[in-house]
């Protein structure tokens, strides 16, 4: 199962964002449950590849953004600029991994 052609990974990747875009309507938690789904759906395609190494290190980055937010948050940090940034980080770091 593991190591399939790039339309069956594609094809799971987009399912997973799907059900989980569909259960963050309904909950309406966005915040950070796009960022978890974003992760999610990321991981799923990078361990349905067979390349296991890459998706512990973008576990391990998502678990330091999600330590690192939750620093945020507590110390007080305005929600207008944690939301965009992290979102421009992220994108960064998916960008970046995606050119490799």
């Amino acid at each position: 199962m593991f190591g399939l052609r790039s339309s069956g990974r594609d094809g799971a990747s987009s399912g997973i964002f799907l059900i989980g875009f569909g259960l963050l309507y309904l909950t309406g938690w966005w915040w950070p449950g796009l960022l978890i789904l974003l992760a999610v759906t990321g991981l799923t395609d990078i361990i349905m590849s067979g390349h296991w190494k890459d998706a512990a290190k973008t576990a391990v980055a998502f678990v330091i953004a999600g330590g690192t937010l939750w620093a945020l948050v507590w110390t007080g940090i305005m929600w207008s600029i944690l939301i965009p940034g992290t979102l421009i980080v992220a994108g960064i770091f998916l960008a970046y991994r995606g050119l490799k």
